[in-house]
């Protein structure tokens, strides 16, 4: 609904063509193998953009070293010029594994966060472990490539509900979808950043990375990169602005905008 919704909710980039892949259970839970599959499918189908609302614990080895996995998978997809868009995690407070979830840790996936309506941090939102750690290994992270990169929001977020109407939900994964519908009306805008534009491939996401480290607005008195708060909270007219993409742009949240 937040991505396509084109009723009494406007998504934010109606009209997108989706390709849906079924990676967890009904109750949430599943593989990492599982959502790896799902990923090297979205790719193989031709998908531009990969929308993740999920993640998990990132394992004690790390991920560049190991073979498989839905890191691995995002990895691969982003050297094929495919944007990956993955929430942070839910687990902020007194859960929190003192690292965002993976595969939004990994280097070129864009990380999101969530706020609160108030435009503070949502209390869950989990934060990044952006200096590194040697237990269980880390590396330090540099920019626009620190985690959260941004946020949006994470609480009491418009949802359209399976057999009709809408709620409100909660969480990252909510958040993850503005910047998807954002990254989405961005390529439409710009499809020489497509993954077979002329300005496309892994150089174009980290292009539209640094764009979006410059175009988002930073919580008051922030200086530089927040564990929670990421560079900021995600604006997306100024980042088409900055890309040059002349695409309309709708959201429940008018002060994204």
């Amino acid at each position: 609904g937040l991505l396509v919704a084109d009723g009494g909710l406007h998504g934010l980039s109606k009209g997108v063509g989706l390709l849906v892949a079924k990676a967890l259970s009904k109750d949430g839970n599943g593989s990492d193998q599982g959502v790896a599959n799902a990923i090297d499918w979205c790719v193989s189908e031709g998908a531009e953009v990969i929308s993740l609302s999920l993640g998990g614990a990132p394992g004690f080895i790390p991920s560049q070293f190991q073979g498989d996995g839905a890191a691995a998978a995002s990895r691969e997809a982003i050297t094929q010029g495919v944007y990956v868009i993955a929430a942070a995690g839910n687990d902020g407070q007194s859960s929190d594994d003192d690292d965002v979830d993976s595969p939004c840790s990994e280097e070129d996936v864009i990380c999101v966060g969530g706020v609160n309506e108030n435009g503070d941090p949502w209390v869950g939102t989990s934060k990044g472990r952006n200096n590194g750690r040697l237990f269980p290994p880390l590396f330090p992270r540099s920019d626009p490539d620190k985690k959260p990169e941004l946020v949006a929001p994470a609480e009491r977020v418009p949802v359209l509900i399976k057999g009709g109407g809408w709620g409100y939900a909660d969480g990252t994964s909510a958040a993850t979808v503005y910047v998807t519908g954002a990254i989405s009306v961005l390529l439409e805008g710009r499809p020489d950043l497509q993954r077979n534009g002329s300005a496309g491939g892994q150089q174009g996401i980290e292009k539209v990375k640094d764009w979006l480290e410059e175009t988002v607005k930073p919580q008051e008195g922030q200086d530089g990169h927040d564990e929670k708060y990421g560079y900021g909270l995600l604006k997306v007219e100024a980042l088409l602005d900055r890309a040059g993409a002349i695409s309309p742009a709708t959201t429940p949240h008018s002060y994204l905008l």
